[in-house]
């Protein structure tokens, strides 16, 4: 839970990894975690994941480049690690570990935006090496405080409202049009399903936004819908490039870290970049990079989670109830926006959200 809450500093992360590791395996041997839930659900695509990705090792068009991304499958261990220690004291020291590093990585982009980070060229990302991981992270961050504040009837009003207020603004400030998507399709469905009357808050949030935030943020959100903006056609043309890599290597994929070798050849002539990192979704880049088979595996995983967590929420009160509902709020909102930034395999949003699926799918173990 440390690794997750500090992961926007990976130096400070990974020794919490590791130690946590370490006192996992030690718990393990001596029996301390007999008859704890593991995320029982998650576990099987999890494994066929992991299978998936030594086969695209073993087929690559580099095995040795691609083997060295083999080790990155053991933080997939976060998963049954948190389902085992996560109870609603941990939970609380959880949301607070979260609302206090959103609220200073939001504090920190926004100061960056008055000091002159305000267009697409010169875009927040507090302490992180990038606009999109520093988006990525705060809308997981605020999503969870969100929901935490609006559920949790234990709610700490001074420790969440700060973060709260901020984290929307700070994400729209750094002109991430994949968060605020993510963002939206969490809060309705937070709205919905456990607050209806939120829903008429909506409009009235639109308004605020359109009369009171700059207008280069106003024409960024227009452009969502805009097929001829630059990089929205440019993920069109990475969607067609990536399905042609997955019908070339249907099972196997092109292998791990490969698709960015292998983009220029299959580029589109109109395609507006020569070179790009990644594909910019989830499914098209594990598909391409893993093969058929690790899309499925990824599908399940994503797809397990949200049955066990919304089946159980009707059986559950209090403060449990609040828990689950906020890690289906932030994995939803995570995994929209996901569908145009490729976010599942980045550490620093990626430990964060094995944490918060092993959380909601051990608390509705436990709580049956």
């Amino acid at each position: 839970m440390a690794a997750a809450a500090t992961s926007p500093r990976l130096g400070i992360a990974n020794p919490f990894l590791v130690m946590a590791g370490y006192a996992s395996w030690r718990a393990w041997r001596m029996g301390a975690l007999r008859g704890r839930p593991l995320a029982a659900p998650l576990l099987p695509p999890l494994v066929l994941f992991t299978v998936a990705s030594l086969v695209s090792v073993a087929f690559s068009l580099d095995p040795l480049e691609s083997a060295d991304k083999l080790p990155r499958l053991l933080v997939l261990l976060l998963v049954p690690l948190s389902a085992a220690l996560m109870d609603e004291v941990w939970w609380r020291r959880l949301v607070a570990a979260f609302a206090v590093v959103t609220t200073v990585l939001t504090v920190w982009g926004i100061a960056q935006y008055l000091l002159g980070a305000r267009d697409l060229e010169h875009r927040i990302q507090g302490p992180l090496s990038h606009y999109m991981l520093f988006a990525g992270w705060v809308l997981l961050g605020t999503s969870v405080v969100l929901a935490d504040l609006l559920l949790n009837p234990r709610r700490r009003l001074w420790l969440l409202v700060p973060p709260a207020v901020l984290g929307p603004i700070a994400l729209l400030l750094s002109y991430t049009r994949n968060a605020w998507v993510g963002l939206t399709a969490g809060l309705l469905l937070l709205a919905a399903v456990w607050h209806r009357r939120l829903l008429l808050l909506y409009p009235i949030a639109a308004l605020a936004i359109w009369l009171v935030f700059p207008r280069p943020v106003l024409d960024r959100v227009i452009s969502i819908f805009d097929l001829r903006q630059t990089a929205n056609y440019d993920r069109v043309c990475m969607t067609i490039s990536g399905v042609q890599m997955v019908r070339d290597h249907p099972i196997t994929g092109v292998g791990l870290a490969m698709v960015e070798r292998v983009y220029p050849l299959y580029r589109r002539d109109d395609a507006p970049r020569w070179s790009v990192p990644h594909l910019h979704n989830n499914i098209v880049q594990i598909a391409a990079e893993r093969g058929l088979p690790g899309l499925a595996a990824y599908l399940w995983f994503i797809g397990a989670f949200f049955t066990v967590t919304w089946r159980a929420l009707p059986r559950l009160a209090g403060e449990r109830r609040a828990a689950v509902g906020a890690t289906v709020t932030a994995v939803l909102a995570i995994t929209v926006a996901g569908f145009f930034e490729y976010n599942f395999w980045f550490a620093v949003i990626q430990y964060p959200t094995l944490v918060l699926m092993g959380a909601g799918a051990g608390l509705t173990e436990e709580g049956s």
